[in-house]
Order: structure tokens, then sequence, then C-alpha cells
């Protein structure tokens, strides 16, 4: 066989010869699995929505024109209405944009929720939205009943939603002073989502949290190293001028080097935060050390005042992804990082690189996320990339105290459940928002339940398509929950009672033959 100059058998070009003994193209297996999973995606979701009215007392989904990194209910709900005569209370909720090339804003939305002793026909049928949890049960099991039926009818095959809290029908309009008309429109209101309040923020907003001794100052980070200090009560409903681009923050926090996440107020100190950057460091402010820190200002491209950290804490090797205020003791701080430590600092300690505790390797991946239980002292949680959420006992941090496994992607963020020090929150890139009781913890299960998950895994909110950036407790609303989504996407929800009644009561049913026990993994979609 004769060979060419190219080192070829005659006849054979270079350019056939490098398609055939080139690697096989990725580019169709790559496109075949993201259409596989977005089938799956879909069909996830449509089994949810079509189960959403014995999952949830209520839920909402409002889609936002920008995904939002950051939600957080503020504390000051008002009752809307005749005084006495509403059946609702709007909530506020602070929220921020991530645009691709446009005008980002720090924004404020109006959400009206149903009050707890309100009785309201937002279906438009008879049917209670509340069931047993049998009822439960065989609905998700694909069970026919009356309440499936009567639901069913609401459902839209072409937009994937069933009607729910907000969800109106033609007879809402009525004389204007009618009894029904009056009611139909409480109804129409309920689930109702509004945003009240945007401004113009410099860069996508990462974060955002009101300081808890004043809701209206709000402080902020985006993609530039500087934090902003908001005041809401100095700021128009919605920018004056649309065509300008200057934004203008009562003030500036300059210390880091490079952008984050992590943003905590101290809630026992007025005017303290402390912040966490991808420049390894730690940074606590005191806005109220700067008599002018809170002038209002609208001169450069980021208007306000500047004002410098008076510490800085140096202890991290890599990201510190996120930090949090103990809720007893005023100076001390907690921070975690993709160095994989946990680090429990003093402020009052002269060292900056001295940490009071820290735990090297305390997870297997990236630590994105830490929170302080409100009620017990000794007890945080933290949030891995390893997709797992750790318990601590601050007395002794040499083993986590329990491991909660259920996510199936990294752990993005942590809240605790305000009304309850059992209760916590945590959502993931897995597309899913759960709801953990610690109480729960070594609860004995049948074969079939531990198939759900752990006894402690109390709920899995599985309405989201994309993953879930952000997730904030309605301290004005047990039980409520909003949740956003990388794909535009906020939802509010409330589990059905049925799910968190204490099993006390339930072996009260029992006893008179009119109950089961409650099965924690029945209300679970994977």
């Amino acid at each position: 066989m004769s060979s060419s100059e190219n080192g070829l058998p005659d006849g054979t070009s270079a350019e056939a010869a490098s398609a055939a003994t080139a690697p096989p193209n990725n580019n169709n297996n790559n496109n075949v699995a993201d259409a596989l999973e977005e089938r799956l995606i879909d069909a996830e979701y449509k089994i949810w929505k079509k189960n959403t009215p014995y999952l949830y007392d209520f839920v909402m989904t409002h889609s936002l024109e920008w995904p939002s990194l950051t939600c957080q209910w503020l504390p000051n709900p008002k009752e809307t209405g005749t005084m006495g005569e509403s059946k609702t209370m709007e909530h506020s909720l602070l929220l921020g944009t991530h645009t691709t090339g446009e005008q980002n804003y720090l924004m404020v939305a109006s959400v009206h929720l149903p009050k707890q002793d309100a009785v309201l026909d937002y279906r438009n049928t008879t049917t209670n939205t509340t069931t047993t949890s049998s009822t439960a049960t065989a609905a998700v099991a694909g069970t026919s009943s009356s309440t499936s039926s009567s639901v069913q009818k609401h459902y839209d095959d072409d937009k994937k939603e069933v009607g729910g809290f907000g969800h109106s029908t033609s007879n809402t309009a009525g004389g204007a002073g009618s009894s029904s008309s009056s009611a139909a429109a409480s109804n129409a209101s309920v689930g109702k989502i509004d945003i009240k309040m945007k401004i113009r923020h410099d860069g996508e907003v990462n974060r955002a949290r009101y300081m808890p001794q004043n809701h209206f100052m709000v402080a902020s980070r985006g993609p530039n190293p500087e934090i902003y200090i908001w005041d809401l009560s100095k700021h128009p409903s919605f920018p004056e001028d649309s065509d300008s681009t200057v934004t203008s923050p009562q003030a500036v926090l300059a210390g880091h080097d490079r952008e984050g996440y992590g943003l905590a107020w101290s809630k026992l100190t007025q005017g303290r935060l402390v912040s966490g950057s991808e420049d390894t460091t730690l940074c606590l402010w005191d806005i109220h050390s700067n008599s002018t820190s809170t002038s209002s200002s609208t001169s450069g491209g980021s208007g306000g005042q500047p004002q410098h950290a008076i510490s800085k804490f140096l202890g991290h090797t890599d990201v510190v992804e996120d930090v949090d205020w103990h809720h007893r003791d005023p100076n001390m701080i907690g921070s975690v990082g993709d160095d994989r430590q946990i680090m429990i600092w003093d402020v009052r300690e002269k060292n900056a690189k001295k940490a009071v505790h820290s735990v090297t390797n305390a997870h297997e991946g990236d630590i994105n996320c830490i929170a302080f239980n409100p009620v017990n002292e000794f007890v945080l949680a933290t949030g891995s990339a390893d997709k797992t959420v750790a318990l601590w006992d601050m007395r002794n941090l040499k083993s986590r105290l329990q491991t909660l496994a259920g996510h199936t992607d990294q752990v993005y963020q942590l809240e605790w459940a305000p009304f309850n020090e059992s209760i916590l929150g945590s959502c993931a890139a897995d597309r899913r928002v759960a709801v953990w009781d610690l109480s729960r913890i070594g609860t004995e299960q049948t074969p079939e339940d531990a198939e759900d998950g752990p006894p402690e895994l109390l709920f899995m909110h599985g309405g989201h398509t994309s993953k879930v950036s952000d997730l904030s407790w309605n301290a004005n609303d047990e039980w409520t929950v909003a949740s956003v989504s990388e794909d535009n996407v906020l939802q509010i929800w409330n589990m059905a009672e049925e799910i968190y009644t204490p099993e006390e009561e339930d072996e009260a049913e029992m006893s008179s033959g009119a109950g089961e026990d409650q099965l924690l993994g029945d209300d679970d979609l994977e």
C-alpha cells in the first residue's frame, strides 16, 4: 500500500482521515439530554400542579419580568378595604432583578394574602380546599373523588395551571352594593401580586435585606464590591426619570475588593451589618457611625456618602459565601465559604485573623449558607454544594449533630421558621424547597414511608422548574413561604394544614377511628 506525503494512504484526504479519527460529536447527545430533561421537568410540573389542591392551603405563581436572586418578607402587613370587614391582608416582599443588558432594580412587591380566619370560596365551588390526609394520599395516587373532579375543571392544560387563590371568573363582576359582589371582589383580590416600588440599582441585585429595627432601611449588593444602603421612605415609588441610569443610595459601604452574596443585619444592635465577599474577607459596618451616612444624595453614577468598614476579618482562604448574626449574642457572627470552613467570630476580638471557633472540612463541598437558630442559642445550620444540610451544636463543633439529606443538587439558602424553632427551610439547585421538622428526627418509619425521605423531611415544594435562588418565611403569616427561581418565577405558598398538624391531634382522631397516621412522604414529589 503506497502512502502520500501526509502519511495517509493514496486517495485519502487529511479532512476525511480527521473525520474518521475524530471523537464523536457530543452536541447531539447534549441536545437529546437537554430535551429529555426538559420533558421530565414539564411532566413533573404537570403532576405537581394537578395535585396542588391537596398539598397546599394556597399556592400562588407570579411571573416576574426578570429573575430575582433574592426575596424577603417585610414586617409591615396592613389590612385592605374596610377595617374589620376585609378578608385579606396586604403583605410586602423585597425583591431584585437580574437583567441582561438592561437597567436593574431593587423592588418592593405587594401580596394580598387571606386572613388566617377568613373563609373564601376561591374556586367558585362549594368544595373545601382542605382535605384529609387520606384524601390527599388518594389524590396523589390518582384516585378520583368529588373534590378532585370539582378542582380539575379549573385546570388549564395549555397554561398548565390550576385555579387557586386569585382565580377569578366572569361572575366576579356585579352590583356595586351587593354582598355577592363584595365577596367576589374580596376573592379576586386574594393572591394579587403587584410591584409597588422600583429603585434603580447598579447591576443585578445579588441580595437585599432590611434592617430589623427599621424596615425602611435596606442593604443590597450586586456585581460591584460596594454595598448600598437605601432608605425606602426617601425614594419615589417609581423612578421619575425613566431614561436616567443614575442610582441614588443613601450610603455606599466601601471595604471589599470583589462582589459577594453574604449580607446580614444584627437583630440586637441597630445599624450593624456584616458582609462576606469573593475576596475571602468579612466586613463589619455600623451605618450610624457616620452622621452623614444616611443623607440623601443623587450625585455621581452611584450616589450616597461613602463609609468604610469598622472591622475586617481575614480567616477564610476562599470565597466567603454567607454570613449570619447570632440571635442571642450581639457580638457573635458566623461565616462559611468555598474553603469548606465554618468560622465563628467575636466582633470585639482585635486579632482579625483569629476566629473564636472554626470547623475545617465541615462539608464535602463548598458551603453556601449558614443560619443560627433564632431560639436555641447553641444550634446552627449549614447548607452545601454536597447536597446536604448539616446541624451543629456550638458547644461541640467537632462533629455535626445531624445530616439532613433530601436535596439532589447543591443547597443555596437556609432559613429557620420564625414561629417554630424546629422548622427549617432550604432551597437548592434541584428546583426544590425542602421544609424540615427537626422534632421528627429518629421517628420510626415504615419501609414505604422511608422511600419518600427521612422522617424529618416534612414537605418538599416541587412547584419550581428551575434553580431556586432564595426563600423567605413570612413572620406575620405562619407557614407561608415565598421562593424565587432562575426562570423569573415567584411562588408564595402555604402547605396543607394536615401535613404539619402535631401527631398528638392525629392520635386523638385515630382513637375514635377517624384518622390515619400522618404519611410524611405522600406529599413529596420527586
